[in-house]
């Protein structure tokens, strides 16, 4: 699972820095998250939305409005 981390972590002789992300086991992720020291990360992401010229247009006036 990957995991970011909430808290610094020492691990396998290595330092990880609060807001470090790193793939651990599944039963492992659990119990930090229930700790606290980590949260869960999705591996899809939400992307946000774009304006397209489709919803520009409905503000737009047109030429048969404009007479």
């Amino acid at each position: 699972m990957k995991i970011k981390l909430l808290v610094e972590i020492f691990k396998d002789g290595k330092k990880y820095a609060e807001g470090d992300t790193m793939q651990i086991d599944d039963h492992k992720a659990e119990s930090w998250i229930a700790k606290k020291w980590c949260k869960a990360i999705s591996n899809k992401e939400a992307k946000p939305k774009k304006e397209t010229k489709e919803l520009k247009l409905d503000s737009k006036e047109t030429k048969d409005e404009a007479n």
